[in-house]
């Protein structure tokens, strides 16, 4: 399995809009007789946790999707080695690329015959967040209208992606429990249009439009108090060049999108989190326009 980063909450686009990146995470899964999951981890670091089944998402996951497909326990028996590229409490989607791991091991060593509805609903059912989920399984921009079924285009080819992540990390729990249940209607008025401009910016390749269509009312001023810093790395991608520039995901990371040489975008960032104290790291990568690729062997 090899299962792309992405990131969520695109701009305006609090839980709807992702997008799929060029860094993925890999799972090798051996089909045992013993009935039970052993892990190996290329690099678990300080998170010996990982190579226990009852706390690495990928194992928790396939568990589940066996649950969901009536696989007796002692047919579940499975040797997963997973070598992790996407970082962790990031912006990146790396719980979501664990999660959808699980799962599509699952679908591919039992023969399954889910679409990508159903392997969505199962891995949104236990992971939570389907714009990642989604933009992980089938690549590109993902749109994800509740109620309705997701939509996809592609990232221009010229596009590159540059995000700054902070050794601080951030979790999803804490940067979610600050944003409002309820917004005004002016408030929802501007980010739906800001939604449209974004897909229409992108689709177009209209990268003056960016800017504006990357404006927010939703979530980012409000986890800005947690993440003083964000507004300040935006401010310094776009004096660099980037032609639009959110925070990733929930954060702490933010994303500059660049239609030209990403490098000065990134040398700014770099330099600006150093002025301010915040030890971190700049990753350039390209927007990915496929998905979760699995490959079964006999």
């Amino acid at each position: 399995m090899r299962v792309p980063a992405s990131v969520a909450n695109l701009g305006p686009g609090f839980d709807m809009l992702a997008l799929a990146l060029q860094v993925q995470n890999e799972v090798v899964a051996t089909a045992t007789e013993e009935g039970t999951i052993a892990i190996e981890v290329d690099d678990v670091g300080d998170v010996p946790e990982l190579l226990d089944p009852d706390y690495n998402l990928v194992a928790r996951a396939y568990n589940e999707a066996c649950t969901r497909l009536d696989i007796p326990e002692a047919q579940r028996g499975v040797r997963l080695h997973c070598a992790n590229a996407i970082p962790v409490a990031a912006g990146m989607g790396s719980s979501a690329a664990a999660t959808l791991s699980g799962v599509l091991v699952a679908v591919a060593l039992h023969r399954a015959a889910w679409d990508e509805r159903d392997i969505l609903g199962c891995a949104a059912g236990f992971e939570g967040h389907l714009d990642n989920l989604a933009a992980a399984l089938l690549g590109g921009l993902v749109i994800c209208a509740p109620g309705a079924s997701v939509q996809r285009i592609d990232a221009p080819d010229e596009m590159h992606a540059v995000i700054f992540t902070p050794d601080e990390r951030l979790t999803t729990r804490e940067a979610r429990e600050v944003v409002p249940r309820e917004f005004s209607r002016e408030d929802a008025i501007f980010n739906a249009a800001r939604c449209a401009l974004l897909v229409r910016a992108v689709t177009l390749r209209d990268y003056a439009a960016l800017r504006e269509a990357m404006d927010d009312r939703w979530h980012q001023p409000h986890r800005a108090a947690l993440l003083p810093a964000t507004g300040v790395l935006i401010e310094a991608a776009y004096d660099a060049g980037a032609d639009g520039a959110c925070l990733a995901g929930a954060g702490p990371s933010v994303l500059a999108l660049c239609s030209r040489d990403p490098q000065p975008v990134s040398a700014a960032m770099e330099a600006t989190a150093e002025l301010l104290t915040m030890p971190g790291t700049a990753l350039t990568v390209r927007p990915r326009n496929f998905g979760a690729r699995v490959e079964v062997r006999a």
